[in-house]
């Protein structure tokens, strides 16, 4: 009978801890602020799945965009990268959720992948259709409101071989701060300067897609 007491209060805390975590844990945001492009430089290498022997690989730029997804989620893309002897024009992680925290001095969102990429892309030559597969590490991938943007993500395509980067880079900032002009008719959820969703806009600045818009 001790022993089942012990097991059911030790199933008891457990539960509570969690069920605390969870509680604590914020709420995902969607925040149109932190859209955009951004550029930098990534350090990676070359994991065999089979051995786990790391071979180091050389310091690349690397350019990525974070734009609105479906319902709540972002889009963490990378643009014009190539990972063995394939190139492609966009590879996005399209499940990610953005975590405010509030432990921190600077004002951060951590970037959670809720599913792995695991989707079949076309070469930029048109000439390959390619299964990739990958993850980001949330506990190290942030996207700070000062612009600047850490990610740790992996890369496979023959799932022998994984290619793990680093990412830190800063937003692309035009000089003006406002990037065009456009219509009413655009396709993209559009925000107020306080980051709040406008059904029908009027004449003013708004953003969409993390860019300050003109519209007349």
């Amino acid at each position: 009978m001790r022993s089942v007491y012990r097991i059911s209060m030790f199933m008891f805390v457990l539960c509570a801890q969690v069920t605390m975590m969870m509680a604590q844990r914020q709420k995902p945001e969607i925040v149109p602020a932190v859209y955009g492009i951004y550029e930098g430089e990534a350090t990676n290498e070359m994991v065999n799945e089979k051995t786990g022997a790391k071979t180091p690989g050389q310091k690349r730029k690397v350019t990525i965009e974070i734009s609105e997804g479906e319902t709540e989620f972002t889009v963490v893309a990378l643009k014009d990268f190539t990972i063995g002897q394939y190139s492609f024009d966009k590879i996005p992680y399209e499940s990610c959720l953005l975590y405010p925290q509030t432990q921190t001095k600077d004002k951060k969102w951590q970037i959670y992948l809720e599913s792995n990429l695991y989707n079949t892309f076309t070469t930029k030559d048109k000439k390959h259709n390619v299964t990739l597969g990958g993850n980001i590490d949330d506990d190290k991938s942030f996207v700070h409101e000062d612009g600047t943007l850490e990610l740790d993500f992996d890369l496979t395509f023959d799932y022998k071989t994984t290619s793990k980067y680093v990412f830190k880079g800063k937003k692309v900032k035009n000089t003006t701060g406002i990037n065009k002009i456009t219509g009413r008719n655009a396709r993209h959820t559009v925000y107020d300067l306080q980051g709040r969703r406008v059904e029908k806009p009027g004449k003013g600045i708004y953003i969409v897609n993390g860019k300050k818009i003109v519209f007349k």
